[in-house]
């Protein structure tokens, strides 16, 4: 037949290709591209002597490509890109020498690129991006002389890029972006004096940026993005006329300041964002006319932002977010009227928001996140016609709203949380009908809010927790699209409509710490997305409804703080996703329920403070990632489960206020993460405290008291080493407190009659406290004992003296000095005596000293060196 060409690109075709295609042996062309035929590529294509042009890109090919069509020597366009190709890139394609160009982009094709394609001399274009082919790149590449355009993109090539490549004096585009390529930029680019386009981004390359346009004079996308560069930016980046317009050095390891840019004047966009980029931001910015996009964030610039970059009447986006940048918003910020996106956030940057910012009538996104600002919101704010996003959010604003934000009409976000505003919210706000997030969250805004706010039918996301909004929600449950509804600490008051639950993709409703009354609405069980309800701190009664079982997605459910009466429900226990559950502070009663044993993601359990009666179901040691337990201040009995043993993540543990009884079951001492608090206080617990309770070390809080533990204080507490605060009062204790223990003030060991040593009275022989009654006669018997041994001696001093005197009369010669001396000698004597004595009768005052120091330890953490001395006499 004698058909040349078929063309039946872009229409709807569907089913296989035809093998009897290769039955036209005149056929030159054959284009079949953009349909949506299926099957694989047929080898009976390699009939097609004649066959220059072939076209089959974007169906739903798959299968390997024929190495067939290594037989179509005359062809010079193979185009098998965007199907589902897989195999390897066939080498009797290098058999093509007419070959011109080889697209086979967005396939599987795995592999590496075939040694034989060396052959394809006259091939200007070779793009194999977006597939699986791995290896090195071919340095056989560099033989190609007349290839024009490269594209290797998002493969899985590896190695260094080949200096081969500089050869390619023909060479407009070369796209490697994506792979896993390693080493530094070979210089040799620099020799592709055609080269508009150069992309290495998103590889490992590494060392410093080799790239300069003195010879590159026709490169205008420079890309080096998400690398691993550093230095800094080479002064002869851009030496003379160069054409550099794009230059991309985001995510690399760049430093220094950013003088090396200002050479570069035929710039349109610079973003050298996510580096470690310091110094100032040039006043000489300007130089830069023809600058569209200025993109620095997430770098370490200081000092404030010079007003010279109002020269940049071209400019359209300025991203300096993220800096250490300091002084004021330029209110020359005006000029730049073309300016869609200014994004200062997490700056320090202080001063008032200028009213000249509204004549940046062009501005569609505004975010000043996390800086100083003060003042007021420009008055003047609805100027921003075009405005979709404004961030204002941490700063210190004050004032109110400005009315004429509702003339912001193409507003979408808006974040005003966490400044000083006052006031209602503005009437004007019924005319943002595309607003679809708002957060106005930790303000003092008051007031109930405006009717007309129902009318904003596309809100997602509403956040105006902590404020001083009263009245009812209504106005706010206008939109069917709600997810997030968070109106926490505000005075909402009236019941909860049931028109919340017409959100039906609702994952978040937070309404805690309102002024909210009746029951729970049995309707919130339609929100099946539900995964966070939080209903605390209100004056909600009657029964947790049973319709709430349908949110299977919750994560978190808290309730408590009302006034709900019934059960806790057993369904409760089929929410496999729950990470949070406090019913805490209510007024439900019955048993827990065994059913929440099943709640094996269950993070924190609260039911404290509620009328529960009954022991604690064992199988709650199931619950294997709990990190809180709070059962305390019930009517619970029973003894405690020793399979809380299996809750090893626990870090805080209450029981505290029931009727448990029994002993303290030895297995809490695995309980190895406990660290808040074990609190065990004010039950009927009996035996001794296991001395298993030494091993967690981490402990911080630890209360026994109120108990009926006998025994002594096991040594083995010692090794809490952590602890601060130990309460083992008003139990049956006995015996002498551990001396590492007696930090710990008298407090943490009252009412225990037979507990002895510091900080409470001193311990007998035997180990036990001294009565009082027998303290005071041991202490007047040492007295009396003390008074007649210095009777004694007093006597036997004076006889000494008498004979003494005797004596010395009867043979005086009259020389007082040696008398004197003698009497010296005997006062040494008697200094002897007396320190004996003085063991008697002091050393008691001396211990009572001590025992007084002792007690200062306790009550003021540290040893009076004063006391300290006395008691060494």
């Amino acid at each position: 037949m004698s058909v040349e060409v078929i063309d039946f690109s872009s229409n709807s075709l569907t089913g296989p290709i035809p093998p009897e295609l290769g039955m036209l042996q005149n056929l030159k062309t054959l284009l079949l591209y953009s349909n949506s035929l299926v099957g694989t590529i047929p080898p009976e294509l390699g009939l097609l002597g004649n066959l220059k042009v072939l076209r089959l890109g974007d169906n739903m090919l798959h299968g390997e490509i024929p190495l067939q069509l290594g037989n179509c020597t005359e062809l010079e366009t193979m185009a098998l890109a965007y199907c589902q190709l897989s195999g390897t890139i066939p080498h009797q394609i290098g058999n093509l020498k007419n070959l011109q160009q080889l697209v086979l982009d967005n396939n599987t094709l795995t592999g590496s690129i075939p040694e034989q394609l060396v052959g394809c001399a006259n091939l200007r274009s070779l793009s194999v991006s977006d597939n699986r082919l791995g290896g090195t790149i071919p340095s056989f590449i560099g033989s190609l002389s007349v290839l024009q355009s490269l594209n290797l993109a998002n493969n899985q090539f590896s190695g260094a890029i080949p200096a081969d490549i500089g050869k390619l004096s023909s060479l407009t585009y070369l796209n490697l972006l994506g792979n896993r390529l390693t080493g530094a930029i070979p210089e040799e680019l620099n020799q592709l004096s055609q080269l508009q386009v150069l992309d290495l981004s998103k590889n490992n390359i590494s060392g410093v940026i080799s790239i300069s346009t003195s010879q590159l004079k026709n490169l205008k996308y420079l890309v080096l993005s998400d690398n691993l560069l550093d230095g800094t930016i080479p002064g002869d980046l851009c030496p003379g006329n160069s054409s550099l317009e794009n230059l991309f050095l985001a995510g690399n390891n760049l430093e220094g300041g950013i003088e090396g840019l200002l050479n570069c004047i035929s710039l349109r966009s610079i973003d050298a964002s996510n580096n470690s980029f310091t110094g100032k931001i040039p006043s000489e910015i300007d130089r830069l006319a023809n600058l569209v996009d200025l993109v620095l964030h997430n770098n370490s610039l200081t000092g404030v932002l010079p007003p010279e970059i109002v020269n940049l009447s071209n400019l359209e986006m300025l991203s300096l977010y993220h800096n250490g940048l300091t002084g004021v918003l330029p209110p020359e910020i005006g000029r730049l009227q073309r300016l869609k996106a200014l994004f200062l956030y997490e700056n320090q940057m202080s001063g008032t928001i200028p009213d000249e910012i509204t004549d940046c009538t062009s501005l569609e996104e505004v975010d000043f996140f996390g800086n100083h600002f003060h003042g007021t919101i420009p008055e003047k704010i609805g100027n921003l016609k075009s405005l979709t996003v404004l961030q204002l959010r941490q700063n210190d604003l004050s004032g109110s709203i400005p009315a004429s934000l509702g003339e912001c009409r193409r507003l979408q976000a808006l974040a005003l949380a966490d400044n000083r505003l006052s006031g209602a919210l503005p009437d004007t706000f019924r005319l943002l009908t595309e607003l679809s997030i708002i957060t106005l969250y930790n303000n003092s805004l008051e007031g109930p809010l405006p009717e007309a706010l129902f009318e904003l039918k596309n809100l997602t996301v509403i956040n105006i927790s902590h404020n001083r909004f009263s009245g009812s929600v209504v106005p706010l449950l206008g939109s069917s699209s709600l997810s997030v509804l968070v109106l926490t600490d505000n005075n909402f008051s009236g019941v909860i409509p049931t028109a919340v639950t017409r959100s039906r993709n609702m994952v978040r409703l937070q309404l805690a710490g309102n002024c909210l009354t009746g029951a729970i609405p049995a309707e919130l069980g339609s929100l099946t997305q539900l995964k966070m309800l939080d209903l605390s701190s209100n004056n909600l009664s009657g029964d947790i409804p049973a319709q709430l079982s349908n949110c299977l997605q919750l994560t978190h459910l808290n309730l408590e703080r009302n006034s709900l009466t019934g059960a806790v429900p057993s369904w409760l226990g089929g929410l496999r996703f729950l990470g949070e559950l406090d019913l805490s502070s209510n007024a439900l009663t019955g048993v827990i329920p065994v059913e929440l044993g099943n709640c094996s993601s269950l993070l924190k359990l609260s039911l404290s403070g509620n009328r529960l009666s009954g022991s604690i179901p064992q199988e709650i040691g199931r619950l294997t990632s709990l990190n809180v337990l709070n059962l305390q201040k019930n009517s619970l009995t029973g003894i405690i489960p020793p399979t809380l043993r299996r809750c090893n993540k626990l870090y805080e543990l209450r029981l505290s206020e029931n009727s448990l009884e029994g002993p303290i079951p030895m297995e809490l001492g695995q309980l190895s993460e406990l660290q808040v608090m074990l609190d065990l206080s004010r039950n009927r617990l009996s035996g001794q405290i296991p001395t298993s309770l030494g091993n967690l070390v981490k402990l911080e809080r630890l209360n026994l008291s109120s108990n009926q533990l006998h025994g002594q204080i096991p040594t083995s507490l010692l090794q809490l080493t952590s602890l601060n605060r130990l309460n083992l009062s008003d139990n049956l204790l006995s015996g002498a407190i551990p001396a590492m223990l007696s930090s710990f003030p008298a407090a943490s060991y009252a009412g225990n009659g037979e507990l002895c040593g510091v900080p409470l009275p001193t311990c007998g022989a035997n180990g036990r406290r001294l009565a009082s009654a027998t303290v005071s006669g041991i202490v007047a018997a040492i007295a009396i004992v003390s008074a007649t041994v210095c009777m004694a001696l007093l006597y036997i001093m004076l006889r000494m003296w008498s004979n003494w005197r005797e004596v010395s009369v009867s043979s005086s010669d009259g020389e007082e000095p040696e008398a004197h001396d003698k009497g010296g000698k005997c006062c040494a004597g008697d200094g002897k005596y007396w320190k004996v004595g003085s063991g008697l009768v002091v050393a008691p005052s001396t211990e009572d000293k001590y025992s007084s120091a002792s007690e200062s330890t306790v009550l003021h953490g540290k040893l009076t060196e004063a006391s300290a001395i006395n008691s060494k006499g």
